[in-house]
């Protein structure tokens, strides 16, 4: 998300990631890999629940496909960190579109934990709900 935040800064929209890092564990990340918007730990994933946000099995993060799609990511140069002990590598991820008021208008929740839209996908998505409704 970080090439492409001037996109959806572009387009109106703020970003805001949540993670389940530590506090400490995440300043030690930022500091390594700032990012152009705000990085925010969670690591009791109050957050997560709060979005009706998921964990997989063991049987689903096994796949085949799973393992296909982390090799994929990491063939196109994304960078796949290991697991710290605090981090739950079941927990399912999401992207989330919120109106100014904080009403969640678009939701996509993983299937499994490489499922995640795409930039463009979330992009169109941003575009299509500010035609419905300019106050987006």
């Amino acid at each position: 998300m970080a090439e492409n935040a001037g996109r959806f800064r572009d387009a109106g929209c703020e970003i805001l990631t949540i993670t389940q890092a530590s506090p400490a564990l995440l300043r030690k990340f930022l500091g390594r890999n700032p990012q152009p918007f705000p990085v925010v730990g969670d690591p009791d994933r109050v957050a997560y629940r709060a979005f009706g946000l998921e964990r997989t099995s063991w049987h689903t993060f096994l796949k085949p496909s799973v393992i296909w799609g982390y090799l994929r990511l990491k063939f196109r140069g994304v960078g796949i960190k290991l697991p710290t002990m605090q981090e739950d590598v079941l927990q399912l991820g999401g992207d989330f579109l919120l109106d100014r008021g904080g009403t969640v208008v678009w939701k996509f929740t993983s299937a499994d934990p490489t499922a995640r839209p795409g930039v463009e996908e979330l992009l169109q998505e941003l575009e299509s709900r500010r035609r419905a409704d300019p106050k987006l």
